[in-house]
């Protein structure tokens, strides 16, 4: 914001920092020196606010206007710039002539003066020191050319850096290249803050430091990448890393981005309720789903007959009365923005007749019927053999001691080999007999 006051002519510009291109640092410079060429009266270019990071020097942008009666003092002087604490009969904290001892706040007056330029560097900007400052023009030798410009600047002192700020630059769409920028303050332009990417894009990184309208300094870090599914909802992380003067130590802060990556519908599916075949009559439930980034603005429904789709209804869900000319292959299709996807077809199948829906049960049934009979018959004729063979052997071991106690062997004796035939009288026996008297055998002679 620029701002201009009438009776002084002075130009203050807002002190938040931009990376707005240098055309608009220059509209605002050229307006400034047309208000100070106009009402011919001191002027003063500065921001109006600016935030010290403790520990790190800073810079104050400055410029300022004097009446054309003046230009002859400014130039054959040895012209000094001074600041003050809180108002123009405040303490001098910085005297361009003097030295770093000398001073309360120590630095180095960079701009020229003799080029309207009072740009200053504090060394550190101690802690405490949170006020208004004025800067005052001086000439010495000379009454005429001293001036205080009001209002001054406010300087506000922070242990903490700033946040880096994220910023996408245009929607972030799937598969189109991205850029996004994180920018953070550099107070101290000799000593910017390093800017650190943690994102997991890969891409590339550019980094630059600018200057704003209002003189403060910027440094800007750019990431280029393409845009995919994954990086949805994904954060995105940029740290800014300060190093102070004494004795070169960091601070470190942190900014974040979610991603809002915008994609076509994805992973439509068609699903039924209730699922599988369903009887005559009754009603189905027919429901598209689809993730899709901005959400589904439409869902459509189409019956695939014979090859041939034909729309049936808009809307995500679908109730049918089912008859049999229902049956078939359904599917749908989500739009939003970035396009549209379909489904793959879903059947909606009817029941068959009752003695098809049984014919399952009842050959079941009697495949079981059968096991339990073939294990009864089975199971029968196992009892039955047993009982069998248990009356054998108890009949067996009824009649053990007769007859089998009796039983001995005799042995044969060599007699039998001696047998011999006796003749017999006509019409008499033929006999066999053994001489050692062991046995003796008759047999009729033949006629």
């Amino acid at each position: 914001m620029i701002s201009f006051t009438q009776s002084q002519c002075i130009l203050t510009v807002d002190g938040t920092s931009t990376t707005s291109q240098m055309g608009l640092w220059f509209i605002a410079f050229t307006t400034f020196l047309l208000k100070g060429a106009l009402c011919q009266q001191w002027s003063l270019w500065t921001p109006q606010s600016i935030v010290a990071v403790g520990g790190a020097c800073l810079l104050v942008p400055c410029r300022f206007k004097n009446p054309a009666k003046f230009d002859a003092d400014l130039k054959n002087c040895t012209v000094t710039g001074i600041w003050k604490k809180n108002h123009e009969l405040g303490n001098i904290v910085f005297h361009s002539a003097q030295t770093d001892a000398q001073n309360i706040i120590k630095g180095v007056m960079v701009g020229n003066l003799l080029d309207k330029n009072c740009t200053t560097i504090f060394n550190s900007f101690p802690a405490g020191y949170d006020d208004t400052y004025i800067f005052r023009l001086e000439c010495p030798g000379t009454n005429r050319l001293k001036y205080n410009f009001i209002p001054g600047v406010n300087i506000n002192h922070t242990d903490t850096p700033p946040k880096p700020q994220l910023i996408s630059m245009g929607n972030i769409t799937e598969g189109e290249r991205v850029r996004l920028s994180c920018s953070a303050p550099a107070p101290c332009p000799t000593l910017p803050p390093s800017l650190t990417w943690t994102s997991g894009l890969g891409g590339s990184v550019e980094s630059q430091l600018q200057e704003g309208i209002d003189g403060l300094m910027t440094m800007t870090s750019t990431l280029t990448f393409t845009a995919s599914l994954p990086h949805h909802a994904l954060m995105v992380k940029c740290s800014a890393r300060y190093t102070l003067q004494s004795g070169g130590t960091t601070k470190t802060t942190e900014g974040n981005l979610t991603l809002n990556v915008l994609y076509a519908p994805k992973n439509t599916v068609a699903l039924s309720s209730p699922t599988g075949s369903v009887p005559e009559g009754r009603a189905v439930t027919l429901t598209c789903q689809s993730d899709a980034n901005p959400p589904v603005e439409l869902y459509s429904w189409y019956k695939d007959i014979s090859g041939q789709v034909t729309w049936k209804a808009n809307g995500q869900t679908l109730v049918l009365l089912v008859s049999k000319a229902d049956s078939g292959l359904y599917l749908c299709e989500a739009h939003n923005q970035k396009g549209s996807q379909r489904s793959k077809a879903m059947p909606l199948e009817l029941e068959s007749g009752q003695f098809s829906k049984m014919a399952p049960y009842i050959i079941c049934g009697v495949m079981v019927l059968l096991y339990v009979l073939t294990v009864t018959v089975d199971v029968y004729k196992y009892k039955s053999l047993s009982r069998r063979l248990k009356q054998i052997e108890l009949s067996l071991s009824g009649k053990g001691d007769n007859t089998y106690t009796n039983l001995r062997i005799a042995s044969i004796s060599s007699g039998y080999d001696q047998l011999q035939m006796t003749r017999a009288a006509p019409g008499e026996a033929c006999s066999y007999e053994n001489p050692n008297g062991i046995g003796r055998r008759n047999e009729r002679a033949a006629p």
